[in-house]
């Protein structure tokens, strides 16, 4: 089935935001809030459609699509397969295609059903969620609505975003029999089914008995890495690859009840998918050249011909990763002089975002300058962060004598991953260039990962990182609720607002711009920009995703073997 991607459509077209309270529905897609993403300020200079146009134009038989092993390389290692701590992309992109939620984001932002079939009652304050039927985990069972129950109860412990925008809602959950659960909710709650269906950090159905035994800790034994997806886990060598195969049983949406991209109908056309790790941008273009991967990102321009004369092909693919420089503003770390926000603004002033920015990418029309927490394409998108982006020398010394800075040495961390590093290294030196005393410390991905994610580490002063923006609404954007380093009640008074007022509402858009402001004045992060993507294809495979997000259960080869 071939479909169009929604990433032609403008921002005109993403103004068309739907007031997004809860809309009673019986079991198909929801109206939420909504945009298509877009490349924004840099997309004119993007060769856009090749995947579209190739899909469009293949005409493989449906039969022959099935087959083979698809190879994708990461820049770091796979250190966790639970739901709760899909945190990069190396751990959620393996990871729902072994998962799935109760119910399922399309690409538009609609919402469908997925383990179950859902609907909202007239005053949209009971929800009820009904597993299909014949629904299989990975171990054979078949899922009951304890499983679902012990899910949700599980990523409500594990997932801010969840508890703030569905369970503190929650006034009463009535199981009604082995395949119901009515959920009581004391106000509508705008984004709830957004929250629970989102493909990376939504919801994650498994079974019931292990969900239960983990609600106070990490899943890590292999045994019990089974979900309900169209992918399960065959071997995991955690510093090197993991094999995901064809679940055989698997029991995709009907048609009738589907919606587009990740809400589609999943047939699992390869018969593995195979993950390892290439960290370094020569590795994964000569992997690519000999045949050793179908996939990979992140390759030296200058090594574009020789991928071509292999028979490889390029898309690029703007969707909103975003490096961005951190500061450890927790307790743990409170004699830091991080804390001062002139120090702050001292640090966001020296910065030249475009030279950091293009380190990494070395190809101007694969980023654009932006400090917004929201894609472009997003109603909720406005310039307030953009208006001190510009470096400025002298002004960032001024904040640097205000701040007190007497010489401390300034912890900064990353990880070993490529992007992290070209982050880093550059803004480090434009940080001594003022007379900052900076130790840069590399760290391996599963180091940096724990510590970042531990509120009690007060082990560095500034980190960088990746962090995809969102175009639906802001509570879905670790930019508003994922960081741990900092919390003021003035943050917590806006996520409020944006939690209990209608998605797309005028109240709601005021709140976002209210949080842009509170982020300018405080400057706890610095959004660097976005990037976009060159993605690159063996000669022979076909993708078949929409939106923003990296799944591969739809994309085949044209010679299936």
């Amino acid at each position: 089935m071939n479909r169009t991607p929604t990433r032609v459509l403008s921002v005109l077209t993403a103004g068309a935001l739907l007031l997004g309270v809860l809309a009673g529905c019986d079991g198909g897609g929801q109206p939420a809030a909504s945009a298509a993403p877009s490349g924004g300020q840099a997309s004119s200079s993007f060769q856009e459609g090749t995947s579209a146009q190739r899909l469009a134009a293949d005409t493989t038989a449906e039969e022959d699509k099935y087959g083979g092993t698809m190879r994708l390389n990461f820049n770091g290692a796979t250190n966790s397969l639970d739901p709760a701590q899909f945190f990069t992309n190396q751990n959620y992109v393996p990871g729902y295609h072994i998962y799935e939620s109760p119910v399922q984001v399309a690409d538009d932002g609609t919402v469908w059903p997925g383990v179950c079939t859902y609907e909202m009652s007239e005053n949209n304050l009971q929800l009820t969620l009904t597993v299909r039927e014949n629904v299989k985990f990975h171990n054979g069972d078949t899922v009951d609505i304890h499983d679902v129950v012990a899910s949700i109860d599980r990523f409500l412990v594990y997932s801010t975003n969840g508890q703030t925008n569905f369970g503190d809602y929650i006034v009463n959950t009535e199981v009604v029999d082995d395949s119901t659960v009515v959920y009581t909710l004391s106000a509508v709650a705008p984004i709830a089914l957004l929250t629970i269906g989102e493909l990376k950090g939504g919801c994650k159905v498994m079974p019931a008995e292990i969900a239960q035994a983990h609600m106070d800790s990490y899943i890590t034994d292999d045994s019990e890495i089974i979900g309900t997806g169209p992918y399960m886990l065959e071997t995991w060598n955690r510093e090197t690859d993991l094999t995901l195969t064809r679940f055989e049983d698997y029991v995709p949406v009907p048609d009738d009840m589907a919606g587009t991209g990740p809400a589609a109908p999943k047939h699992a056309y390869f018969d593995k998918i195979y993950c390892s790790v290439a960290s370094d941008q020569t590795a994964r273009a000569n992997g690519m050249i000999g045949g050793n991967f179908d996939y990979s990102t992140s390759i030296l321009t200058d090594m574009a011909p020789q991928l071509e004369n292999a028979g490889c092909w390029s898309d690029k693919d703007w969707n909103g990763w975003s490096p961005t420089i951190i500061f450890n503003l927790t307790e743990a770390n409170s004699n830091s002089i991080v804390q001062d926000v002139n120090f702050r603004k001292a640090v966001r002033a020296c910065l030249d975002a475009n030279q950091i920015l293009l380190s990494t990418k070395t190809d101007p029309t694969q980023y654009a300058v932006d400090g917004c927490p929201m894609m472009p394409s997003s109603p909720y998108y406005n310039e307030i962060l953009n208006q001190n982006m510009g470096q400025d020398l002298d002004q960032a010394r001024e904040y640097l004598e205000a701040s007190g800075y007497n010489g401390e040495t300034i912890r900064w961390w990353c990880a070993d991953s490529d992007s992290y590093y070209t982050t880093a290294l550059p803004a480090a030196e434009m940080l001594r260039a003022i007379g900052v005393n900076v130790d840069l410390q590399v760290k391996d991905v599963t180091t940096y990962e724990s510590s970042y994610n531990d509120p009690n580490c007060g082990d560095f002063d500034i980190c960088c990182r990746e962090t995809q923006k969102s175009y639906l609404h802001p509570l879905l954007s670790q930019f508003v609720t994922g960081y741990l380093l900092w919390d003021s009640p003035e943050r917590q008074e806006i996520l409020n607002r944006l939690g209990t007022t209608a998605a797309g509402s005028e109240e709601s858009i005021q709140a976002f711009t209210d949080f842009c402001t509170l982020l300018d004045e405080e400057v706890p992060y610095i959004i660097l920009g976005d990037f976009g993507t060159v993605c690159w294809y063996s000669s022979d495979m076909i993708p078949d995703r929409q939106g923003v997000d990296m799944y591969w259960w739809n994309s085949y080869f044209t010679s299936a073997a």
